[in-house]
């Protein structure tokens, strides 16, 4: 990649930041460009040591990171995918959902033609969210 696209997708996250009301500071623009140019689906510990193994953030902290990832999931630009290991977070890109296999722990985005239904409250519970998880044994597992 050329300098020049880098500080393109830096200035086109800023702006997306911008019109979700959120500041971009250094930290959110440099942890959701990581989380838009990755398929790996990390936790919030796998993006902190990415950034300490990478040293671009010099002065981080995981509560940092766990605050910025909570601010970007509240106004949407991150989605949060809960699997039995962990938390996982993922760029919301375009409308897509989510395999998770139970033996080498990878999430795999998949598409489906699943209209997911419209909840906003269950037994007095206030539903904010609401995702599509597939659970099993991925093709490569399947394979060994």
């Amino acid at each position: 990649m050329v300098k020049s696209d880098v500080k393109d997708v830096k200035s086109e996250i800023r702006e997306l930041l911008k019109e979700k009301g959120v500041k971009p500071t250094v930290h959110r623009v440099e942890i959701l460009e990581y989380l838009s140019k990755t398929y790996s689906h990390p936790s919030a510990d796998d993006i902190y040591e990415h950034f300490v193994k990478e040293q671009r953030l010099p002065v981080l902290s995981r509560a940092t990171v766990y605050n910025t990832l909570r601010a970007l999931a509240e106004v949407g630009l991150v989605k949060v995918i809960i699997t039995p290991d962990a938390i996982r977070y993922d760029f919301a890109k375009e409308n897509h959902h989510h395999f998770y296999c139970t033996q080498c722990k990878k999430i795999y985005d998949i598409e489906l033609n699943v209209k997911l239904p419209i909840i906003t409250n269950v037994d007095g519970h206030e539903v904010r969210n609401v995702q599509l998880t597939l659970v099993g044994v991925c093709k490569n597992c399947l394979n060994r």
